[in-house]
């Protein structure tokens, strides 16, 4: 019993050992140059990064060896910090993004909404539209029948088709307006719609649907 009483206290002691050196606060940190000599300050530099370092205790005793790392350059920390804030803006605009719609739904609902809001002034320039071809139509009908008879055209005949040409005109650049509108409205929700998506196949782990408007 003494011989394995004696193992155990051993381990014991050089457990509580290695638990009390982990513990120890380095005060000094040694790296070797390439000319094999040793370098010892009381903090880390970036000389200390690229060869590799030991930390150790106030009385030069090795508390463990952190390996060389290489050094980046100019352009890879700039880089780094580039990808840094692209990071931390992407996440407040994620955040905003489902403050304004919770899902992907949500988005279509809301743009399907402008889109029919745009539409109803469409149909009602469309439909106005044709009243005025179907008007102009019948002043020029008017119009063919005292040309036909040699006689001359009034002049408030003349006058209400050149009337309805601009109306007719203005209606129609009305209904190019309105639909230029709705692929902006389109194009505008299209990157929201596809970042909700990524966003809802992240937290589901599948693949994002694609949508149609």
């Amino acid at each position: 019993m003494k011989p394995l009483f004696s193992l155990l206290l051993l381990t014991c002691i050089l457990g509580a050992s290695i638990t009390q050196a982990a513990d120890v606060e380095a005060r000094w940190y040694r790296y070797y140059d390439d000319k094999k000599q040793p370098n010892v300050t009381d903090s880390v530099t970036s000389d200390h990064i690229a060869h590799g370092y030991d930390e150790l205790t106030a009385g030069m005793q090795v508390i463990k060896h952190v390996p060389a790392q290489r050094t980046l350059t100019a352009e890879e920390v700039a880089a780094a910090k580039a990808k840094r804030e692209a990071d931390a803006q992407r996440e407040r605009d994620d955040k905003q993004l489902l403050r304004l719609y919770s899902s992907v739904a949500d988005a279509e609902h809301a743009r399907n909404r402008q889109l029919d809001a745009v539409q109803l002034r469409v149909d009602f320039s469309t439909n106005s539209l044709t009243s005025l071809r179907q008007r102009r139509a019948a002043e020029a009908q008017k119009a063919a029948v005292f040309e036909r008879t040699g006689k001359p055209v009034p002049k408030d005949t003349k006058d209400g088709i050149a009337n309805y040409d601009k109306q007719i005109q203005s209606a129609q650049t009305e209904i190019s307006a309105r639909k230029a509108e709705q692929d902006k409205i389109r194009s505008d929700f299209a990157p929201a719609i596809k970042r909700l998506q990524e966003l809802t196949a992240t937290r589901t782990g599948s693949s994002p649907a694609i949508t149609k408007p």
